[in-house]
């Protein structure tokens, strides 16, 4: 247990953060399971001087309706304003019915996919929801995700398409060049009614992570979403992927953190596993840094094993200070896009990472775009030269735009 106490000495600093009334009763509020000492601590939160225009702003924006409403409904529904709880209440029944109808939704994408031979994955949404908070209205989603291996993304576009799907700008470059510079397309129900990710990677190319997806698909387990068994991510394996999804999105949002939680309450799980996985794909720094948010901002009890094995470095923790704070702080214009090159470099610990990450980084920057050839149309024997034409075209533009300052 002496890891558990070194890790709770690393997060007094997250706690620190949560010292407005608002936020102490949004953290209270941010779990599933709520003990009775949990339970009185809600009630007193709930009993303090809240506002409670900022309490419902602080809800929404870090998408945790369902969790609140959940918790103080069934715990202090005495302490919270009528005027507050009856629209807490509506938007969680409204939420909660968009859900089940994603959820269906879902069921009936994977089965169409599978009945062409295309294995699909669920990711996060319903299958995260139902896996992990036990109901599909528990956890808040807008939209579904779902993973296939990149030689059938093609493939399932197009069944996608068939279903009444379309994608949300006209493709006019070359598909396959457009798999292997991403890793998801977004795609919309011609009604606007669904919005759908197809993933053939996890995590962005960005981040330069081998055997994404294969590896995390080797180990899956069967849920129930509808009343159908689908495949899913084991919770291990949502671990680590959770916790680069977070990063990558600078964890901003309260929810982020939550699924790390939950997890983490999760029985008899395989922490080794976890633990290899980690250190095998060089993720040691981004699970460090989710586990002491959950821990410092939520409370999380860490399993001895990991509180053990897993060495936090000086990093992880600045990096955890800086997320803690940053979670209350007034969202700014680009609250909640994903972090840059920077970010993608701080969070991996291994140095080979870090140079691959940074060596893409620079290549994409120098690889020519359709706005080069546009700039300087040459015939195809001489495509090579548009390595020399774009440095010039961007030092130009530059120029320009600086000439335009003066």
């Amino acid at each position: 247990m002496m890891g558990n106490k070194i890790m709770e000495e690393q997060t007094g600093q997250l706690r620190s953060a949560a010292t407005r009334a608002e936020m102490e009763l949004l953290l209270c509020c941010a779990r599933t399971r709520a003990n009775a000492e949990m339970s009185q601590r809600i009630r007193e939160a709930a009993q303090k001087e809240i506002d409670w225009v900022e309490f419902i702003r602080l809800v929404l924006r870090h998408d945790t309706v369902p969790l609140t409403y959940w918790n103080l409904q069934r715990i202090c529904p005495d302490l919270v304003p009528s005027g507050v709880l009856g629209p807490l209440r509506a938007r969680y029944e409204a939420e909660a019915v968009e859900c089940r109808l994603l959820g269906k939704e879902l069921v009936d994408i994977l089965g169409c996919l599978e009945s062409q031979g295309i294995p699909a994955v669920p990711y996060k949404g319903p299958a995260l929801a139902v896996r992990l908070y036990g109901d599909l209205s528990l956890r808040g989603f807008g939209d579904l995700d779902i993973v296939v291996c990149e030689r059938d993304a093609l493939r399932a576009r197009r069944l996608l398409f068939d279903r009444g799907y379309a994608p949300q700008r006209v493709d006019t470059g070359d598909l396959n060049h457009f798999l292997r510079e991403n890793h998801e397309m977004l795609l919309y129900r011609t009604d606007g009614k669904v919005r759908l990710d197809l993933h053939w990677r996890y995590t962005s190319r960005a981040g330069c992570l081998g055997g994404d997806p294969e590896r995390f698909q080797q180990h899956l387990e069967t849920i129930s979403i509808a009343g159908v068994e689908v495949r899913s991510l084991r919770l291990e394996t949502y671990l680590l992927v959770l916790c680069i999804h977070a990063a990558k999105h600078q964890w901003v949002q309260l929810k982020l953190i939550c699924d790390i939680a939950e997890i983490l309450a999760v029985p008899d799980l395989d922490w080794n596993f976890a633990l290899r996985e980690a250190d095998d794909l060089g993720l040691k720094r981004a699970l460090g840094t989710g586990l002491l948010l959950a821990q410092g901002l939520l409370g999380a009890a860490l399993p001895p094993k990991l509180g053990q094995k897993l060495k936090i470095d000086g990093t992880a923790k600045a990096l955890a200070a800086q997320a803690g704070t940053r979670l209350f702080e007034e969202p700014g214009e680009r609250w909640g896009l994903k972090g840059g090159i920077t970010c993608q470099i701080e969070i991996r610990e291994r140095l080979r990472d870090r140079t691959k990450i940074l060596l893409r980084y620079f290549w994409n920057k120098l690889k020519p775009t359709e706005r080069d050839r546009w700039y300087l149309p040459l015939p195809s024997a001489l495509s090579v030269a548009y390595y020399l034409v774009r440095p010039v075209r961007l030092a130009m533009e530059r120029m320009r735009r600086t000439d335009r300052v003066h």
